[in-house]
């Protein structure tokens, strides 16, 4: 059986276009074949061919390869037109230099002379807060490793962690103040639909009103007596939450102020330490030595100045926490024995001689609900 092929190559700018045709012979050993030029070959199989193939088959020719562009040679292209938008440049009349404005943001001259630059007020605030911030942090990060020394008051100290303690504790009364008062306050809710069950089974069941009506007397009596009771307890705790939440708060405000300004006069402190413990004495050193004394200085003052304030702070927040707890706690003992004893009397009286009122009890932490001492 033989098979006609037809190879055609493809033609390029290398070698010239010619048609090949190869003789193979596959005999089961092997592929044996010849390449001629210009001449037809045949293909033969040994092999078996199904009787459905025709038994010779026409030559056929393999499609042609698309052209390949040569990208050997250069080409050339138009020279770019300028733009009909851009507007023409005009040099610079005689005796006039035109300035050019560099990367930095700045201009300068053709004569190689800067132009002024003046700095934006807020890019100098900017660059001063940086500056200060990463004194401070470097001056913690030394105390924390030991590298560096820290100014201590010790009565101060003591002080404020004395009252750093007195609040946590404060709060834990404040918060269990709250408590009782939500309790409290279902507990008058209680006593109050009692009475009314009571008085709306009196209609209904005749052979007990008279039973029905003492129960609805005695509800009656321990909600009035209960509104009282929690009326003494919600102006208990309005007086603890003005107290930890306001007056504390404000105390702790001006305590950390006095807190950064020690970080800060501190750190300053150690820079002119170590600028006069320089071994080389140039005419730069010296101006930033002075230059770091009057920053010193400066806040040496500012420190002073919070420490000063911080001990009037505490004064101040001593004298009026013991007033205010005091009085709030003498209150607060008076409307219990009155309402345990069942004395209803005494308790208006309590209620009347501390002038309290009837107002919501703020269940956050802060003072939406103001106090007598607010007032005061």
């Amino acid at each position: 059986l033989l098979y006609t092929i037809k190879f055609e190559e493809v033609k390029s700018s290398h070698c010239p276009a010619m048609n090949s045709y190869v003789d193979v012979n596959l005999d089961g050993n092997g592929v044996n074949g010849t390449e001629h030029q210009g001449a037809q070959k045949f293909v033969s199989f040994d092999d078996d061919v199904p009787p459905s193939y025709d038994q010779r088959s026409q030559p056929f020719s393999a499609p042609a390869a698309p052209s390949v562009p040569d990208y050997s040679r250069q080409q050339q292209y138009p020279p770019r037109q300028p733009s009909q938008q851009q507007p023409p440049q005009q040099p610079p009349t005689t005796g006039q230099q035109q300035p050019q404005r560099v990367s930095g943001g700045g201009l300068v001259s053709q004569n190689s002379t800067p132009c002024i630059a003046v700095e934006s007020p807020k890019l100098e605030t900017i660059r001063k807060w940086t500056v200060q911030h990463y004194k401070m942090t470097k001056q913690i990060v030394n105390e924390k490793m030991g590298n560096s020394t820290k100014t201590v008051d010790k009565e101060l100290e003591e002080r404020i962690e004395d009252l750093r303690t007195s609040k946590v504790q404060y709060n834990a009364l404040l918060k269990e103040a709250r408590a009782m008062y939500t309790r409290f306050e279902g507990l008058i809710t209680s006593h109050r639909n009692m009475r009314s069950n009571f008085q709306s089974l009196i209609a209904h069941v005749p052979a007990l009103q008279d039973q029905l009506q003492a129960n609805a007397t005695t509800q009656s009596i321990l909600e009035k007596n209960g509104e009282g009771l929690l009326g003494a307890l919600r102006s208990f705790v309005d007086g603890l939450n003005t107290l930890v939440n306001v007056t504390m708060q404000d105390t702790f405000l001006t305590i950390k102020n006095y807190e950064n300004s020690r970080i800060e006069y501190d750190a300053y402190r150690n820079e002119v330490t170590a600028a006069q413990a320089a071994t080389t004495q140039t005419d730069a050193n010296k101006n930033k030595l002075l230059e770091l004394q009057v920053m010193f200085e400066s806040r040496k003052l500012k420190w002073e100045k919070l420490k000063s304030d911080t001990h009037i702070k505490l004064n101040l927040l001593q004298e009026n926490k013991l007033m205010v707890m005091k009085q709030q706690l003498d209150m607060f003992n008076s409307a219990v024995i009155a309402y345990f004893s069942g004395n209803g009397e005494v308790l208006s009286e309590v209620l009347s001689e501390y002038h309290i009122k009837s107002k919501a009890v703020s269940e956050e932490g802060d003072a939406t609900t103001k106090s007598f001492l607010a007032k005061d």
